[in-house]
């Protein structure tokens, strides 16, 4: 295969050397990557201003845009057709509702809208635990026919030293509580996260706690058939 890999850390980052070495074995890898962390930065594009694109090494580009602007520019510049497109690994879980803010899922995003197979990769800060299962959780995504076209694959490896398993997951809705933290120079955001997951044990946020990586798919849109149907029988009850 022929794969783009990027992220939302920057080109150097530890993630995204060590998925570097682990998906060599799958085929061509190509880095397309932020020259500068680029955290929290969804699927947000450069507008208005060039970007400016890097070779550093072989097979390796820095950006100066966003993880999104990496991942279009190497679908499009490259004048290379790209089998998969690889985001991460990322250092934090992109979990719950901060898949909405994610850089890295943003990338993964971006590489859907155009067309190419995708999926993110995120662990809590521990990449051991990924050099040590990453080949078993790729294989298991491969021989179970898990990529397509018509979502992306959101993987986060489990907090601890150690897997006990591999699941589907869904998106848990976590309930936190935000704040902000005055300091001399501005307000600082900060969140008490909720940590109870035991009544969705299907749940991304219970998966994760409790050594199971967590295979969730995203759509190409936040747009729901469920609720679209719910809301044309209000109309048609109402008229």
């Amino acid at each position: 295969m022929n794969i783009l890999l990027v992220n939302d850390d920057g080109y150097f980052a530890e993630g995204i050397q060590l998925l570097r070495r682990k998906l060599s074995k799958y085929g061509t890898v190509v880095i397309v990557a932020p020259n500068v962390e680029n955290s929290a930065k969804s699927v947000a594009i450069t507008v208005g201003r060039p970007l400016v694109v890097e070779k550093v090494d072989k097979n390796v580009f820095s950006c100066s845009g966003t993880p999104a602007d990496c991942c279009c520019f190497g679908l499009c510049n490259l004048n290379m057709q790209f089998d998969l497109v690889v985001s991460g690994c990322n250092n934090g879980w992109n979990i719950s509702y901060d898949s909405l803010f994610s850089g890295t899922i943003g990338a993964a995003l971006s590489g859907l809208i155009g067309r190419v197979k995708s999926v993110a990769f995120s662990c809590e800060k521990n990449f051991e635990l990924v050099d040590k299962y990453f080949d078993i959780v790729m294989e298991f995504i491969l021989e179970h026919d898990l990529l397509s076209t018509d979502y992306l694959l959101n993987v986060n490896f489990p907090l601890g030293d150690t897997v006990r398993g591999i699941a589907i997951g869904n998106l848990y809705y976590r309930h936190d509580e935000y704040y902000f933290v005055h300091k001399e120079e501005g307000f600082y955001a900060r969140r008490e996260l909720q940590t109870d997951f035991s009544d969705d044990k299907n749940s991304d946020c219970y998966q994760v706690l409790n050594g199971i990586v967590s295979i969730v798919p995203l759509g190409k849109t936040c747009f729901s058939k469920d609720l679209f149907t719910l809301l044309k029988q209000k109309v048609h009850e109402n008229k």
